[in-house]
């Protein structure tokens, strides 16, 4: 049996318990359309995840599911909509990283604060970082780069998207790794940040497959490492940060988060759902095709994820003096 299987069988199990232990009303869940709310832009990474997921859960339930589109302050204004509604499983909300962990620290009058506001319900999936220099770089791999760096302290510069950011925490953690320091550029948008690399006016940055495929693909970009467990299945000939020396494995996961108080029944309802979504070959390949990682999880070990991360980068953000 494999992992997806046995996260569905438990879930499964639990569910049927807990819903008899609940009583009847829990067995007419959901009696009315659902409301999921995505935090961010349309097009925005996770946007044709979240999409997917709302069709196929509409289908599970027989309900009708309204993906809204709330995006502002990094992810925040949508999140706390969710915080407000009602705990009875009718609003949902498909967040990141930025919106649940990061966003909180950096905005210091966020009115919310991660999983004490919310109650995780599954991971979908995970975006991990790449290393990219510009084509014509010297660098031709992470240790001449790190070499570099660390030989010219505050010399080199790398594109972010704005101070506390996650292209911008990434870097920063994987420059504490090392011991070097480099020069943070901020540009208004990922697109912008990975021209300016392009045009050579910076030099390294940390993106993604899922925004920055077709550029490594036309050989526009190059990419020096990934940040994640193994080999990445687009980019097999390209070592993960491990295998450079740099014990790092870093990326943004997105998830569905429910209001805090929500019946733990109708947590374990859309988790088994989701489950059950990642059992169809075709929807996993097509996600890892975009440069996400499915990451099907119970409600517990996706609380997990939330919580280390929220002490992995905290931490880091407070040590910078970033907030605002």
């Amino acid at each position: 049996m494999n992992r997806r299987n046995m996260i569905a069988g438990s879930i499964g199990s639990m569910l049927a318990s807990q819903l008899h232990a609940q009583g009847s009303n829990d067995h007419d869940y959901p009696r009315r359309p659902m409301t999921l709310i995505f935090p961010f832009p349309p097009g925005s990474p996770g946007d044709v995840e979240v999409r997917e997921i709302g069709n196929a859960m509409q289908k599970a339930t027989g309900q009708p599911l309204v993906v809204d589109y709330r995006p502002g302050a990094s992810g925040t204004i949508g999140t706390q909509l969710v915080q407000r509604a009602a705990p009875d499983g009718y609003t949902l909300l498909y967040g990141s990283t930025t919106s649940i962990v990061t966003s909180p620290a950096v905005i210091m009058k966020t009115p919310y604060s991660g999983t004490a506001d919310f109650e995780p319900i599954t991971g979908i999936g995970r975006i991990d970082a790449v290393l990219l220099v510009p084509a014509n770089s010297k660098y031709r791999t992470a240790q001449e780069l790190a070499a570099a760096i660390k030989a010219n302290p505050g010399k080199l510069n790398y594109g972010t998207i704005g101070p506390g950011s996650m292209s911008h925490l990434i870097i920063e953690l994987y420059l504490r790794t090392i011991g070097a320091q480099a020069t943070p550029v901020a540009y208004k948008g990922p697109p912008q940040a990975v021209q300016a690399l392009i045009a050579g006016e910076i030099d390294f940055l940390s993106d993604s497959v899922a925004t920055s495929g077709g550029l490594i693909d036309s050989g526009k970009v190059r990419p020096l490492a990934v940040a994640t467990n193994k080999r990445m299945s687009q980019l097999p000939d390209v070592p993960t940060l491990t295998e450079t020396g740099v014990k790092l494995v870093l990326g943004v996961w997105l998830g569905l988060f429910a209001p805090k108080g929500t019946p733990r029944p109708i947590l374990d309802q859309w988790a088994m759902y989701a489950s059950d979504y990642f059992r169809d070959a075709d929807a996993r390949s097509k996600m890892l095709a975009r440069g996400v990682e499915p990451i099907p999880s119970t409600p517990q070990e996706f609380a997990r994820q939330v919580a280390a991360d929220e002490a992995q980068w905290r931490p880091l953000i407070k040590s910078l003096n970033i907030q605002t």
